[in-house]
């Protein structure tokens, strides 16, 4: 059951804090959204090839070896603060998907190459990340019906495409997924809860290494959020705490996995090894989700720029 008081809660904070920057963003993204394909052209594109979906949770850097051995046998959907990580263990997301409005976005790529990756981003992403990635953009809109301003922009561009935000840029990744027809569809890094410090690491950190994150710890972070921290169950039973907004989060996935419907059969899979996701989705390892559907190479350069129409 969803927590109305919390989403209704979390949503009034969202508008408040973005509401004009959506409108300046937008505003100044104009010609590059004319230039650029909407994410509608992806619709399909992958029927029943294998996705694995990468958040920026500690849990993460336990599973990375796993993930190397399916760059070439699965579309690999890479949330932008896992990016750093990724390149690190010489692993090239398929796409990167972005979702935040705010300019800060552009650390996650300072210092790295784009030219060969793909960034899946919203209308309203914050004209500067435009600048920086040197890749190719496929834009969304934010699918949002009770948020005027984002409702009008998509009438504006209906031709685009939309993706649904769930308070997390990997709701965006989930949405993707399940549009361009993938299946599986597979979560690491998707912990939306603050381990342990014992089981996050020396330093207690909350997110994977090479982030810009990551010397944030689970102590700096409880004290900084100590009024938007709730307790709940994690994947094992065990009590775990997180905050409000990765609560609603939750609930949001376990809505789209239970109640968005299409053409076949979809198996969603939640290899994170941890967190507190865990209803409307099977709970296996990523090692036996590559060895069960990962076995077959793709050319999946050849079929972006089938797609794309143009070489990066």
């Amino acid at each position: 059951m969803v927590d109305q008081e919390r989403l209704r809660e979390v949503k009034n904070a969202t508008i408040q804090l973005f509401n004009s920057l959506w409108q300046r963003n937008f505003n100044k993204n104009k010609s590059d959204i004319a230039r650029c394909p909407g994410v509608i052209i992806l619709k399909n594109k992958f029927k029943k090839i294998p996705c694995i979906i990468v958040g920026a949770g500690p849990s993460l850097d336990k599973n990375i070896k796993y993930l190397y051995t399916a760059k070439d046998s699965a579309l690999i959907i890479s949330c932008d603060a896992a990016l750093k990580t990724l390149l690190y263990h010489s692993i090239s997301p398929s796409f990167v998907v972005n979702l935040d409005p705010q300019k800060y976005v552009i650390n996650f790529f300072k210092g790295i190459d784009t030219k060969n990756l793909t960034l899946i981003t919203s209308t309203v992403v914050h004209p500067s990340v435009l600048k920086i990635w040197s890749g190719r953009v496929v834009f969304y809109n934010k699918y949002a019906p009770d948020i005027q301003f984002l409702n009008d922009i998509q009438k504006l561009g209906n031709n685009i495409g939309t993706l649904t935000p769930g308070g997390s840029v990997l709701s965006v990744a989930y949405d993707l997924a399940f549009k361009v027809g993938a299946d599986p569809i597979a979560f690491v890094g998707q912990d939306l809860s603050y381990p342990a410090s014992r089981q996050a690491g020396p330093k207690g950190n909350i997110y994977t290494r090479n982030t810009i994150y990551e010397d944030e710890n689970v102590f700096s972070t409880f004290e900084k959020q100590k009024d938007n921290i709730v307790n709940e169950r994690d994947i094992f039973g065990m009590n775990i705490s997180t905050l409000k907004s990765m609560f609603v989060t939750r609930q949001w996935f376990e809505w789209a996995f239970t109640q968005w419907k299409r053409e076949g059969n979809l198996n969603v899979i939640n290899s994170t090894e941890g967190g507190i996701l865990d209803r409307g989705c099977q709970i296996m390892p990523l090692s036996e989700v590559i060895y069960r559907y990962c076995n077959k190479k793709l050319n999946l350069r050849w079929m972006f720029d089938k797609i794309l129409k143009h070489k990066i």
